[in-house]
């Protein structure tokens, strides 16, 4: 059966290395039980256990929990956000042009900044689905390149993000995705940045937070217009795009590199696919809203700062 092992850039002693409490015992007991009781198509390498077990710190059996959802999840409830992860399909491509995604390292910390922004206010070419698929498909991108990362930290801003784009998000899909999140990633959402909130950004948290422990709630930091410029000043200016007045590159520089590098790694993502179903689906799911609204809880409950 084959593996993924030639598409990652780091090796397996590398993050032994950089993760002391990481043993070549518990991987490869983790590695073992994942061959043979997880169904997939090829066989698991010691970096994806490491990826899961340092998610998990360290603790394995709450590791084969989240490695059981990962696929689980993958395969079914969540499978519009691992489906056609072709990067070269037009539909990826164009929602690339619609909405601004950058990963930016912070060299010193260790974590990376995931920026996100829209480019296109036409809320008829927005497809939430699509964008989150390619925001997962960075972080994996970034994973395999630079192994396990002590966490991610996303900065939202809603700027032109309208009732029109959070009436697109479907509640069945928002609340799969909330169970993914915090049940099967390999890897650490550190913290959540929403800037320059709008009725839209309100009305979209408003649909997932019913389905968001409080561990993942206290994570959300959600700032308004008045005091987005302050709060980006807060942030470590090197991750800070130029946009917003700091030392990295702009988003549409960055944006462009991301689309370049995931169409050098097609074929990962290609055997990826292949690795979890047997074979790549080319259509992309473009589900949007399924006139589920009345179930959306009100605002009241927001903390915005």
């Amino acid at each position: 059966m084959e593996t993924l092992e030639k598409f990652y850039k780091v090796t397996a002693h590398q993050e032994y290395e950089k993760n002391p409490k990481l043993t070549v015992k518990d991987v490869q007991e983790l590695l073992t039980w994942s061959n043979e009781n997880i169904n997939l198509h090829g066989k698991m390498i010691e970096l994806q256990i490491i990826m899961f077990l340092h998610a998990c710190d360290y603790d394995k059996e709450y590791a084969k929990k989240v490695i059981c959802q990962c696929y689980t999840l993958r395969a079914k409830k969540c499978l519009p956000y691992f489906s056609a992860r072709d990067p070269a399909h037009p539909f990826n491509q164009r929602q690339l042009d619609v909405v601004n995604i950058n990963i930016i390292p912070d060299e010193d910390t260790r974590y990376s900044y995931i920026w996100s922004q829209l480019k296109i206010v036409d809320s008829s070419q927005y497809y939430p689905t699509v964008a989150t698929k390619l925001t997962f498909m960075a972080i994996e991108l970034d994973q395999i390149e630079c192994g396990t990362k002590p966490g991610y930290i996303m900065v939202l801003d809603s700027n032109r993000f309208g009732l029109s784009h959070a009436l697109r998000y479907s509640l069945s899909n928002a609340r799969n995705l909330m169970t993914y999140v915090q049940e099967g990633t390999s890897f650490i959402i550190d913290k959540i940045f929403v800037l320059n909130v709008t009725s839209g950004t309100e009305r979209v948290f408003s649909t997932m937070k019913p389905f968001m422990s409080s561990s993942l709630i206290n994570k959300v930091v959600i700032k308004s217009v008045s005091k987005t410029n302050e709060f980006i000043k807060t942030l470590p200016q090197k991750v800070v795009p130029k946009d917003y007045g700091g030392l990295a590159p702009d988003m549409g520089e960055t944006n462009e590199l991301l689309k370049k590098k995931l169409l050098e790694n097609r074929d990962y993502f290609l055997e990826e696919e292949k690795f979890r179903n047997g074979h790549v689906k080319d259509e992309v799911d473009t589900t949007i809203d399924s006139n589920d609204k009345d179930d959306i809880s009100s605002f009241k409950n927001l903390s915005i700062d």
